[in-house]
């Protein structure tokens, strides 16, 4: 079974080597500036809520820890050895960036809106898929698959890797919203090259490089969940809008998914500060408004065990009371 078909040059995965140059780059710089670049790039829901909508895409490049970018890395040296020169560089980067899209507006569409992901294990997933596109094209079934050398390894390592997906802190819907445009990218572009690509294979086609960025605008602006529609409220109240911002957080309670945990902080974070603090018109109240979004330089608080970054569990109680540095 050939698996060179383009690239026939010294270096047939130029793609590859730069992607893992950059995210390899990009985790030294973070490691040096305190995770700077994880908050930056981390997609966690109430940011991109609030308009910071490069989130979905940057989080493909920022890792959480050096196991974390280790790991990838050599997922992506791997597969991308195989996928690059098989497909080509160009339909490579597609199947690569689509499936990293797909991953984060999965994640974003379903998950806690409180939660940080990052990783490249989406785009990971979806070179994976791709893969096992090529094969099952190949052999015309998963019977077929499993008779080559390839095809054994590579259900097996998914296989350990979907069960791995299921542990606290691993995203299963980023890697399930990589895998599957993969699969179906790979399979249309085996049978396109080798001109057996019907019009199902293309209609199919053409739902995953619609369909993902539709999910993705969606995931960006989900107006029918809780946790969107409490950070209009938190924009309203931001804004002077007081009589908005309490229409809209009341409509927050009663909208979908208002129970997920992190909705549950959200509203009752801005509860708070509206009985507390929307009177002082002063930078110390905005900055407590502010205070459930990511910082991206980080917030200077103090307590009795230390120097606190917030927010990620950004009213998780704390044994000691802290105050900000100002």
């Amino acid at each position: 079974m050939a698996i060179y078909r383009f690239n026939p040059r010294a270096v047939r995965e130029p793609a590859t080597y730069v992607l893992i140059g950059l995210n390899t780059a990009l985790a030294l710089v973070d490691g040096f500036t305190n995770e700077l670049i994880s908050r930056l790039f981390w997609a966690r829901g109430f940011d991109v809520y609030y308009g910071d909508y490069w989130r979905p895409l940057a989080a493909g490049f920022a890792h959480a820890t050096p196991m974390h970018i280790m790991m990838n890395m050599y997922s992506l040296f791997v597969l991308g050895k195989l996928i690059e020169p098989l497909y080509g560089t160009k339909r490579f980067l597609l199947i690569y960036f689509v499936a990293l899209l797909g991953g984060s507006a999965l994640s974003l569409a379903l998950s806690d809106p409180n939660t940080a992901m990052l990783g490249a294990s989406g785009a990971i997933f979806g070179l994976f898929g791709a893969l096992l596109g090529y094969l099952f094209s190949r052999t015309g079934s998963w019977q077929g698959v499993w008779s080559t050398p390839y095809g054994r390894q590579l259900i097996i390592v998914l296989a350990l890797n979907t069960y791995l997906s299921l542990l606290p802190g691993i995203s299963l819907l980023g890697h399930l919203g990589g895998f599957v445009p993969g699969f179906f990218l790979g399979v249309f572009y085996e049978r396109k090259m080798s001109r057996r690509a019907s019009t199902n294979d293309h209609a199919t086609y053409w739902l995953v490089i619609v369909g993902v960025p539709l999910l993705n605008i969606y995931s960006c602006v989900p107006f029918n969940r809780a946790g969107y529609i409490a950070v209009q409220a938190l924009k309203a109240y931001e804004s002077g809008d007081l009589e908005r911002g309490d229409e809209l957080r009341s409509q927050a309670g009663n909208a979908n998914r208002a129970s997920q945990p992190g909705t549950q902080k959200m509203l009752g974070h801005l509860e708070k500060w509206r009985v507390d603090l929307s009177d002082k018109d002063n930078e110390l109240s905005l900055f407590w408004l502010r205070m459930p979004l990511t910082q991206v330089k980080g917030v200077p608080l103090v307590s009795d065990e230390g120097p606190i970054n917030v927010p990620f569990e950004f009213l998780e109680p704390r044994e000691s009371e802290s105050r900000p540095i100002r």
